[in-house]
């Protein structure tokens, strides 16, 4: 699998046909959008997470 896309990034891997030249955009739009994606993921998580650890809003003991 890493030497497919090692060689998909170099060029190797989708021929210079008609098909290649179509798919090789898309693969590329894909993949940088599901790494804009892991990196907005991440920053809500890290966000709700460190939001959560504050815990100016939470009462550790109550007497009612």
């Amino acid at each position: 699998m890493w030497n497919f896309l090692l060689s998909f990034s170099i060029g190797s891997a989708i021929g210079a046909s008609r098909f290649g030249r179509l798919v090789k955009p898309i693969l590329t739009l894909v993949g940088i959008g599901v790494i804009v994606a892991g990196f907005i993921y991440t920053y809500v998580v890290l966000n709700a997470v460190r939001e959560r650890s504050q815990g100016h809003y939470v009462h550790t003991h109550s007497t009612r």
